[in-house]
């Protein structure tokens, strides 16, 4: 008797455990599930055995060899292409001379096949089916049969509907050789949908052997978990490798296991695993081979495979972690996850139930992960930061990533939308912007090169140019080894939160249209963008005022596109400048402006975002003090009757306010509900020229020309605007809070709240007769942030002490309960 295993199966429903191992190598109990077939066979006297491979043949070969060391002889049998599970085993019909049996190799079964064969002789059939009664038949075969077991007919994977029987076909066949007869050779054919019911129709002995043995088909991530738990429970007859240490445990060789782990049975601990002390292996915990379990950590009911390290703290609850998995101290696994080969989980990370990682991932600390992870190597805990997506060049941002990405975002939007690209000086970011407009144009997605710009630029020429959307990529100011990659929105401002996880979304599942080579748009290619952006700043001061005045500055600009623009302007307007190169060096550039005798003196980010102003009294004007002067300059020089702040804004800019005769608006943070209230309020503007005043207020180098506008056209110094700005205290302290407290702590603030006030537009503001402090949870790391404001800097100081103490105290005070 000669037997056929069927191990060419890739297991796809089982990936990531089968990304790098066919799924017949999946091992149970540190053996592969074909062992075990190969076992059965061979204590029913079956040892002359063909196995056919088509998924990663190498990885059986090399294990098993020629059979020898299993006690059997093995012949391979390659599939170039999947030929079904008829047209697979076609392949060995000159080795299959005589009566054989079929039999899987990615099933778990003690089925007794010896009186499956004698029931075949008995029945002088052409085909036995061997058939498992099951309860819920609705994931197999179902098959039909009368009461002297003739096979009547067939239903793959039936509806309740259909449901006419019980019998669940198990894939294990035995069959005379006559029945390759029916088909050729190379030809693509199946036992179930294509030869049975040839042998059915010309009424060919054909009958089904039920047989009460454990049978599992591990088709699913859920199904090999099950036939580990089952081998444990004692329902399958198979041969266990290692020594039964005591009734439901068994231990492989050289363990090292500490007399103070604690151990439940059943457990398996595969050889060279080391289990310190404090560790808890719960009720079915299977392990493989030198894994190491460190003090503290807790499993339960899981697999895990060969070669990993559990830190210190870690849990693992119902979850398979594949080979060289490694997870830092205090990493949570939950139920039905699947954590693939070679993948690091940052200490505190979170995997929630039911989430698949691939194969080669980074899982940063703290980071909660929701969804299945299969491309990109590093995860944090969104693709997204505070300031778009920032990673190391071609290690966290590679061109393959930017493209997927690209693909991500056009894949949201319509067919034949326009996206806009641009990039600031660096070889890095031209590289990146073109993997993006790959990836755009792949969507079908027409894309507009902007070249080399800065973010201020690029914001006004999505208005100019009516995009639906832009993405600039710069290097960071600090971090030459860091990209930046910021996407706006049709109005220029930065996307919200929502397109961000949808685009996060989109690019974890991948689940991205393709079009025709038709439906391919084409890259348009930009000029005259700066041009244009130099224009509609001159446009809009008074530039015979400005020549008038005969000013002088100080410039500091580590940019060199945004020093060329600037000194065309100022080349302009007659503005004499000076530069000094010590960037950062505010006191320096201080001394500068009032050796020089010049008006103002200027230091200008690397995207041009962002400024810190000298006056000509030396006068050092950043942060709140910076943000209520471009708050004036920006009601100055529009029409504008509304200043909108955000919630984290000093009181300084309602003072501004005040001062200019426009109404206050505090909102949530994002400059999209910043330009959203300017609409609402702005109604007697068109909308677009709303939209191009607020993105004015995001330029630095606008306001800056602006500031010059206002300091000529009332001949005023720019230190008499500053001495109008009221002075305010600002303090912000980070506080560490779990991810599972924040809600808890912002919760506990609200109810313990003694102010006069509580604001609820994002996180809690508290407001005080002498200041205010804001509790804002940090969406990317495990922190909450204090703000907070007073007129006096010890009152500022204050109220920061006493609402860190506070949350230090609602987290600690939680942590000894949860103890």
């Amino acid at each position: 008797m000669k037997a056929v295993i069927m191990a060419g199966g890739e297991g796809t429903r089982l990936r990531p455990l089968t990304c790098n191992i066919p799924k017949p190598m999946m091992p149970i109990l540190e053996k592969p599930v074909m062992e075990y077939t190969v076992e059965l066979l061979r204590k029913n006297g079956i040892t002359d055995i063909a196995v056919t491979l088509q998924y990663l043949p190498d990885e059986v070969i090399g294990y098993f060899g020629d059979g020898k060391d299993f006690g059997v002889n093995l012949r391979y049998y390659i599939e170039e292409l999947p030929l079904g599970t008829a047209g697979s085993v076609k392949n060995a019909e000159n080795f299959l001379d005589d009566t054989f049996i079929v039999i899987s190799g990615d099933s778990l079964t003690d089925i007794n096949i010896s009186k499956a064969i004698e029931f075949h002789k008995k029945r002088k059939a052409t085909a036995t089916l061997v058939l498992k009664e099951v309860a819920v038949p609705l994931e197999y075969g179902v098959v039909v049969t009368d009461k002297e077991g003739r096979v009547t007919g067939f239903l793959e994977k039936p509806s309740w509907g259909e449901v006419f029987s019980d019998k669940a076909n198990t894939g294990i066949y035995i069959l005379e050789p006559e029945v390759f007869s029916y088909y050729e050779k190379e030809q693509k054919f199946d036992f179930s949908n294509d030869l049975f019911p040839i042998l059915l129709r010309e009424q060919k002995p054909m009958y089904g052997f039920v047989e009460n043995g454990y049978w599992c088909d591990i088709g699913n991530i859920e199904q090999y978990i099950r036939c580990h738990y089952d081998i444990l429970k004692g329902l399958v007859k198979v041969d266990i490798k290692g020594e039964k240490y005591k009734d439901g445990i068994w231990i492989g060789e050289s363990c090292e296991i500490s007399p103070k782990a604690v151990i439940e049975a059943p457990v398996y601990i595969g050889s060279g695993c080391k289990i310190y002390s404090g560790s808890n292996l719960g009720p079915y915990s299977i392990l493989g081979r030198s894994n190491i379990i460190s003090t503290g950590a807790r499993i339960k009911r899981s697999i895990i495979l060969n070669n990993c390290y559990i830190g210190s703290n870690a849990q693992v609850k119902g979850a398979v972690l594949c080979n060289n998995v490694q997870l830092e101290s205090k990493v949570s696994v939950f139920e039905e996850c699947a954590i693939g080969d070679e993948t690091l989980l940052g200490e505190r990370a979170i995997i929630k139930p039911g989430v698949r990682i691939w194969p080669n991932k980074e899982v940063g600390a703290c980071t909660v992960v929701k969804e299945n992870i299969i491309w990109g190597g590093k995860l944090s805990r969104a693709l997204f930061g505070k300031k778009g997506i920032i990673g190391e060049v071609n290690v966290d941002i590679t061109p393959e990533f930017v493209s997927k990405l690209g693909s991500a975002y056009g894949s949201l939007l319509k067919p034949g939308s326009k996206v806009a690209i641009s990039c600031d000086d660096y070889g890095a970011s031209q590289t990146f912007k073109y993997s993006l407009a790959t990836g755009l144009l792949s969507m079908g997605i027409e894309v507009y090169d902007l070249k080399k710009l800065v973010t201020p630029m690029t914001r006004y020429a999505i208005l100019f140019f009516g995009v639906q959307g832009a993405i600039h990529v710069s290097i960071d100011d600090e971090n030459s080894q860091k990209a930046k990659i910021l996407f706006m929105d049709s109005n220029g401002c930065n996307i919200d939160k929502a397109s961000e996880r949808k685009i996060e979304n989109s690019f974890i599942r991948e689940d991205f249209r393709r079009v025709k080579t038709d439906d391919f748009r084409k890259i348009t290619h930009m000029s005259d963008c700066i041009e244009y952006y130099v224009r509609q700043i001159i446009n809009k001061v008074g530039v015979h005022n400005i020549r008038s005045e005969k000013f002088k500055a100080v410039l500091c600009v580590r940019n060199p596109l945004i020093l060329s623009v600037i000194e065309n302007i100022f080349l302009e307007l007659r503005i004499n400048i000076k530069l000094y190169d010590e960037y950062n060096n505010y006191l320096g550039l201080s001394r500068e402006v009032v050796e020089s005798g010049a008006n103002f003196g200027v230091n200008i980010s690397g995207e041009g975002e962002e400024a810190v102003i000298i006056d000509e009294t030396g006068n050092i004007i950043k942060d709140n003090i910076y943000y209520a002067l471009s708050a004036f300059i920006f009601l100055k020089s529009t029409k504008f009757k509304t200043l909108v702040a955000p919630v984290i804004a000093s009181n300084v800019m309602e003072e501004v306010a005040k001062a200019c005769g426009a109404k206050f608006i505090r909102c949530k943070m994002s400059q999209k509900s910043i330009l959203e209230n300017y609409i609402k309020n702005e109604k007697k503007i068109l909308k677009r020229d709303v939209v191009n005043s607020y993105l004015m207020s995001l330029d630095s180098i606008g306001l800056c020309i602006f500031m010059i506008n206002i300091m000529a056209e009332e001949n005023i110094m720019l230190s008499e605007i500053v001495s109008q700005i009221p002075k305010y205290y600002n303090k912000r302290q980070d506080v560490s809070c779990p991810w599972n407290m924040k809600g808890m702590v912002m919760r506990s603030i609200i109810e313990e709240n003694n102010s006069k006030s509580i604001d609820l537009i994002e996180g809690v503001k508290l407001n005080y007769d002498n200041g205010w402090v804001l509790i804002l949870p940090d969406a990317e790391e495990p922190v909450c942030k204090v703000y907070t404001e007073a007129k006096d800097l010890s009152e500022a100081e204050s109220l920061s002490e006493e609402f860190v103490k506070r949350i230090q105290y609602i987290t600690e005070f939680e942590r000894e309960e949860l103890a």
